[in-house]
């Protein structure tokens, strides 16, 4: 684990007023408005404490000094004892700010705030909430909370959760984190993780995030060799860009799943009211997940499956899959998962299946999915799926057993040696067979699941997070500052259309020949200097589509045509018109930018013009970005396939295209005042690339940040 980079999160250990420690393992902690009364959600947590076996001393705070059998009580703040090194709230909303300060003067600077009624109630709740956080700031009390659960740590047997014990089971000790944003998704997991015998070191969830959120816990947990992988459900980022540039740096060294609520429209509106936090968009999460090299589940069973298996198993050296089964229909069905979740099947060696085959019979397949039939045993199963991985042929191996065969039993457990140098996952079909089969392979470390799906996707995990190591940590240069420079000296004001190709072209970059058409007079001479076919448009900044506004007109063939249409246009951009050439046919290409409110500058690329609409594909890439992450995006879209070149056609001009993205990229990077900016279409040949349209929105204009299409 890298200690050396640098970060905001105190080490594990440490204490002192801004120290995460004495959340999750605090000396002395008092639990404010927690009483005797019937239904008191403070007794409740008290009783979570006592049933966890918290061993530090525990006083209860009331107006009265009722104790909380067999937990102690006091009337005041400055009553506590003066080891109180952490206060759990469980008050009135109303109350919770009032606290803050006799807490700091008291020595206590760690408070979790439990409560709900602030930011997700509305407007008055917000007031209450920012109250709250001004506060604590002045005061220099760290704050989780409110509205959440709070913190769980296995090891120091602490815990703030307000469940009922028994009812809700919580796991030992063990190499997972989980950071989420939800209270009921953790309960959930902890229980899950609970029943599957998988530990957890520490656990949170932060609510309404006043102060301590995802950022600074990630950060501690990537610096706590206890932690082996770490878990986020998240509905909305506090600081999207700061959290993609760290977390690329902790995925180095650890594997982080991320799980994202609230993804479409009405998830969007369900999180804003859950978290008052705004969703954002999606598909760009998703290009965040993939620069920071995030694992994304999506769902609870995926999220819970790719800690159990991050947690059990290594990552492969590679995606090649040995799938072993004793069903042939079940071979085929894991094929085609595989194949979906882009697994690799290779095929055995033929000198590696005539050495397997010796000793198995003439019916088993050994082609790969491996088919044991109903036959099989229990040995035969052991014998050639161990044989065929010690190969090094393959990378991983996807065992899925079925019950109800004479061959095939629990007894199968003590074939498979503890510790194999593969990973492994494995599917048990049949409840006499799959209860016993967890029981002993989980002590070892061997993931089992209840399907083939959840199997399949738990090994794709091991492979992304292999991906992950595989891939060159490139990082994002500054690109060429005198673009930016020109830029700005030259465009005080966002510039239209033809002033952008017009800097452009100075650039070197391609732009169709164009000609002013201030007034009918010059329109003979203009076309005869262009020829046709011609584009007739209009100057104006701050159009976003042309055509919606009758600002364009393609395709002109003539002399007469032209006069016609510009007397039209004329009528309603007076001065403003000009033709330009039309370029010949190619491959049009979408080249856009723009602001998204979480994660920052965006790249969108994909096919453009009309093919926008008819493919209906774009790939997106967070700013700024290494030559190598645009050529990647580039590669991964239809677009960068027809590029390569498709059918025995030539490859169209890809340096050329991967320069203007870079450039244009990081002006809009260095340019903040914009919101977007769009080059559409950017048409491409074998030898040159073309700009035929662009446009451009100030960050304060009424296209705030749109992205481009």
């Amino acid at each position: 684990m890298n200690e050396t980079w640098p970060g905001d999160a105190p080490l594990v250990g440490e204490r002192g007023p801004g120290s995460l420690e004495p959340f999750f393992a605090p000396r002395s902690v008092a639990v404010i408005g927690a009483s005797p009364r019937p239904g008191n959600l403070g007794a409740r947590i008290l009783a979570s404490l006592l049933a966890h076996g918290y061993t530090g001393r525990l006083t209860a705070l009331n107006p009265q000094a009722l104790p909380v059998p067999p937990t102690p009580a006091v009337a005041q703040v400055a009553d506590l004892p003066a080891d109180c090194d952490l206060a759990i709230a469980a008050v009135p909303a109303r109350e919770a700010p009032g606290l803050v300060s006799p807490l700091a003067r008291r020595g206590v600077h760690h408070l979790i705030v439990v409560s709900g009624g602030f930011a997700e109630t509305g407007d008055e709740g917000a007031r209450l909430q920012q109250t709250l956080q001004d506060e604590a700031r002045a005061a220099g009390v760290r704050v989780i909370g409110p509205n959440g659960l709070g913190v769980f740590s296995a090891a120091s047997r602490f815990n703030s959760l307000f469940l009922t014990p028994g009812e809700v089971r919580l796991p030992g000790p063990g190499p997972v984190a989980i950071v989420s944003q939800s209270g009921a998704f953790l309960s959930l997991l902890l229980d899950g993780f609970a029943r599957s015998g998988v530990g957890v070191h520490r656990a949170v969830n932060f609510g309404n995030r006043v102060d301590v959120g995802e950022l600074e816990l990630l950060e501690a947990f990537a610096r706590d060799p206890a932690v082996h992988v770490i878990g986020l459900y998240l509905e909305s980022f506090a600081d999207g860009a700061r959290f993609v540039e760290r977390a690329r740096r902790v995925t180095r060294d650890k594997p982080v799943v991320v799980w994202k609520g609230g993804q479409g429209e009405h998830g969007g509106r369900a999180a804003r009211s859950h978290s008052a936090s705004l969703a954002g968009s999606y598909a760009v999460f998703q290009a965040a997940v993939e620069k920071a090299g995030l694992i994304e589940a999506r769902g609870f069973e995926e999220f819970q499956s790719a800690l159990e298996v991050l947690a059990r198993q290594p990552a492969p050296a590679g995606d090649r899959v040995l799938i072993v089964s004793n069903g042939g229909g079940m071979g085929v069905f894991l094929a085609d998962l595989c194949e979906r979740r882009g697994l690799t099947l290779p095929a055995p060696s033929d000198s590696l299946m005539r050495r397997v085959a010796a000793g198995m019979p003439d019916y088993f397949s050994l082609q790969n999915p491996i088919d044991l039939t109903g036959s099989g045993t229990n040995r035969q199963c052991a014998d050639s799926a161990l044989a065929l991985m010690r190969s090094g042929e393959f990378d991983s191996l996807l065992l899925v057993l079925l019950s109800g065969t004479e061959g095939i039993n629990a007894d199968i457990a003590s074939f498979f040696p503890a510790g194999l140098s593969c990973p492994v996952a494995a599917a048990v079909y049949g409840e006499k067979l799959y209860q016993p089969l967890c029981r002993a392979w989980r002590e070892r470390g061997l993931p089992v699941f209840a399907t083939a799906e959840a199997a399949t996707w738990a090994l794709s995990v091991l492979v992304r997070r292999c991906h992950v190591l595989q891939g060159a940590a490139e990082e994002a240069r500054p690109g060429p500052e005198e673009w930016a420079a020109k830029w700005r000296s030259r465009f005080p004001r966002p510039p239209h259309e033809r002033e952008i190709k017009a800097f452009l072209a100075e650039q070197g970059v391609g732009v169709p020949e164009h000609r002013s058409l201030p007034g009918e007079d010059v329109i003979d001479s203009a076309a005869g200097a262009l020829g046709f076919p011609l584009v007739l448009k209009a100057a104006v900044a701050g159009v976003a589509h042309k055509a919606e506004l009758k600002a364009v007109r393609l395709g002109i063939r003539d002399a007469g045509e032209l006069v016609r249409h510009w007397r039209e246009m004329n009528r309603l951009f007076p001065g403003d018109l000009y033709a330009e050439q039309e370029a010949p046919p190619g491959l049009d290409l979408i080249v856009g930018f723009h602001r998204d409110e979480q994660f920052g500058p965006v790249l969108v690329f994909g096919a453009g013009g009309k093919y926008v609409e008819t493919w209906g594909e774009v790939g997106r890439l967070l700013l700024p970005a290494a030559r190598g992450e645009l050529s990647a995006l580039v590669e991964r879209t239809a677009a960068g396939k027809v590029i390569r070149g498709v059918r025995g056609e030539r490859p169209l001009a890809r340096d050329d295209l991967l320069g203007f993205i870079e450039r244009t990229a990081w002006l809009f990077v260095q340019c903040p005042e914009y919101g977007s900016m769009e080059f559409n279409p950017v048409r491409l040949y074998e030898d040159r690339l073309v700009v035929l349209d662009a446009k451009l929105t100030s960050i304060s204009g009424d296209t705030k940040g749109d992205e481009p299409r």
